[in-house]
């Protein structure tokens, strides 16, 4: 993907220290990082990919840790984008 959208997303997720949290199989970061590739690979429009590497910014059901509280969501807006930052939210 390579756009700059991208280049914020990463740069947001280092700054919340996604590069620090485990995760199964590494850390938080690659994780979300496989995600997004994963998603390319399938041929997802750049939004799709966006919103899987922010996938678990917010937390999930199944994964605790949250990097972003969801009162802060207009900075991951403002990283990835409204319609990115909206399928990860949800």
């Amino acid at each position: 993907m390579g756009d700059l959208r991208e280049e914020r997303a990463l740069a947001l997720l280092r700054g919340l220290g996604a590069e620090r949290v485990a995760h199964p199989g590494g850390t938080l970061l690659a994780h979300l990082g496989r995600v997004r590739d994963l998603l390319g690979a399938w041929g997802a429009r750049p939004d799709l990919r966006l919103a899987g590497l922010c996938h678990a910014v917010y937390g999930t059901d199944g994964f605790p840790v949250a990097l972003l509280p969801v009162g802060r969501r207009a900075e991951g807006a403002g990283a990835v984008g409204v319609e990115a930052e909206r399928l990860a939210y949800v």
